[in-house]
This record gives structure tokens, C-alpha cells and sequence, in this order.
């Protein structure tokens, strides 16, 4: 008996010891995806600190780069904050609306389009199955696969053949026609169970009626995550519009920022941070749903396997 008692009084420091190295261990696993965080928004924080810093600091803190001698510092906080910035590019840049409007218009008509397009293209190859549907979606997978730069030179020669060179259809035209949109919604499709399907047939024999009133409720998930993913992607656009716009009133802003000099330091920061502004928020409030869309359809898909 006092064997026991003596080995059962060794065990209980041995398990606290346990538990306090796997508490320490859950508080460091923590500490390492919070620090990644930090790291990320860290350059957005500079960027605000730039936007509300005068000139003179901003010139100052930034003379190493500039004039290629002294010290390039950043400063957490500005020593006098200003907002003389944001009120000269929101009341005295007429560019800005012109560019960022741009954007706007861009960003709007491409999204919409892929939407037009993408959801009967998903549904079509997700309900009719077959060789020829098989080998279209191939293709379409490829295609997803290619970057830019390996189409660009044939991009360029349809673009010219149908005259809308040096216009805003030269960008809207081929995204809208993007193959990655079809997929993620297609991925979507196919997750959903067959017998929801013929349990419609059953009532309908309308093959739009299914479509409309069963297929893209039960895909809206898919497709929200596709619609919000194609926001992210086309506010930034650079290459398209580098390459098919000539003028510079067609230019989105990712194009429009001139070049940085010690006088216009502050107009960078502030355009910057504005154009940044809303594609943060659109994340912040919908990160939700995106994270919805695509889990959910990646967990629809291992249960089908």
C-alpha cells in the first residue's frame, strides 16, 4: 500500500507537467498565426501613418532614399498628424475621381459578366455529362492554368481584329469570358446531392426551372465566394490595362500613380490608402461568406469522394 501511495504521489507532478507543456504549447501555436497577422497589416499601418504625415516629415524621414545619402526611418506615429492630404486629393485632384471611377467601372462590368456567363457554363458541365463535356472542361481547366503572359500576344491580336483597342471592352471582354470563375462555381455544383435534383423533377419538368430555382440557391454560397474573389482580383488589374489602353483618362488607378518624388510623398500615401480602403472593407464584412463558399465546397466535395 505505501508503494502505491508513493508512486501515485510521483505521477500526479508528472501530469501537471504535462498540462502545463501542452498550455505552453497551445499559447506559442497561437502566438505564430497572430504574429503572420501582424506582419501582413503591418505595411497597411504604414501606409495610414504616411497618408496623415505632412510633407516635411514624410521629406525628412524618407531623405536615404530619395537623395541617396543620410537615414531612411519610418516613424510610428507622425509628430504632427495631418489630414491636409486626404482633403487636397478628395477636393483638389479631379484625377483621382477619374481614375478611381475607372476602377469602379471595371471592376463592375467584369464581375457581372463572369457572373452572366460563368453560373449556365458551371451548370451546364456539372449536369451534362459526357465526352465532348469532358474535353470542353479540359480545355477549360488549361486554360485556367495559363498565366497572362503566355496569351498575351494573341489577346493583343483579337483585341486589335475587332477594333476595341484603347477602350475599356479590351479589358472587360476578356475577363468576362475567365475560366476560373466556371470552375469554383462548377466544384460547387457537383456537390450538391443528385436526389434534390430528381426530387424537383418530380414536381417539374422544366430544365430552367431546376436551374433557377434549386441549382443556384443551393450553389449561392459558390458563387458569392466566386463574385467576391473576382472583386479582389480585378480592383488591382495592371497588365491588361498597361498593355490594351493607350490613354491615359482610360487608366485605372493602378496605372495613374506617378512617379514618387520627395514634393508628392504625401498624394501616394493618401491615394493609396484610399483605393486600399474599400477592397478592405468588401473583406472584412464578407469574410464570412468567402470562407463559407469555398469550405463548404471543398467539404461537399470529400464527401462525394
Amino acid at each position: 500500500m505505501t508503494r502505491d501511495k508513493m508512486t501515485k504521489k510521483k505521477s500526479y507532478p508528472e501530469k501537471e507537467m504535462k498540462i502545463l507543456i501542452h498550455a505552453v504549447l497551445k499559447k506559442l501555436s497561437l502566438c505564430f498565426p497572430i504574429l503572420l497577422c501582424i506582419l501582413s497589416c503591418f505595411p497597411v499601418f504604414l501606409l495610414f501613418i504616411g497618408s496623415i504625415s505632412s510633407r516635411e516629415e514624410l521629406a525628412l524621414s524618407l531623405k536615404g532614399i530619395f537623395e541617396e545619402q543620410g537615414q531612411t526611418f519610418f516613424l510610428l506615429l507622425p509628430s504632427f498628424p495631418t489630414l491636409k492630404g486626404y482633403l487636397e486629393v478628395m477636393l483638389d485632384t479631379p484625377e483621382f475621381y477619374v481614375v478611381f471611377w475607372n476602377s469602379v467601372k471595371l471592376t463592375f462590368f467584369i464581375v457581372i459578366g463572369q457572373l452572366l456567363f460563368s453560373v449556365p457554363a458551371a451548370w451546364g458541365f456539372s449536369r451534362w455529362q459526357g465526352k465532348l463535356s469532358s474535353l470542353l472542361f479540359y480545355l477549360y481547366t488549361i486554360l485556367m492554368l495559363l498565366p497572362f503572359q503566355v496569351t498575351m500576344l494573341s489577346s493583343y491580336i483579337v483585341i486589335d481584329k475587332l477594333g476595341i483597342m484603347d477602350s475599356h471592352w479590351a479589358i472587360i471582354l476578356p475577363a468576362v469570358c475567365s475560366t476560373f470563375p466556371v470552375f469554383l462555381i462548377y466544384r460547387y455544383f457537383i456537390g450538391i446531392p443528385e436526389e434534390i435534383f430528381e426530387a424537383f423533377s418530380m414536381d417539374s419538368s422544366s430544365r430552367f426551372g431546376l436551374f433557377w430555382h434549386m441549382g443556384v440557391p443551393l450553389a449561392m454560397p459558390g458563387i458569392k465566394a466566386a463574385l467576391l474573389l473576382g472583386i479582389l482580383e480585378y480592383w488591382n488589374l495592371l497588365e491588361q490595362p498597361l498593355l490594351f489602353l493607350k490613354t491615359p483618362a482610360l487608366w485605372p488607378f493602378s496605372l495613374s500613380l506617378p512617379n514618387v518624388t520627395p514634393e508628392n510623398t504625401q498624394y501616394i500615401f493618401v491615394f493609396s490608402f484610399l483605393v486600399l480602403l474599400p477592397v478592405c472593407v468588401l473583406a472584412f464584412l464578407e469574410k464570412e461568406e468567402l470562407q463559407k463558399g469555398i469550405g463548404t465546397m471543398v467539404l461537399k466535395n470529400e464527401e462525394k469522394r
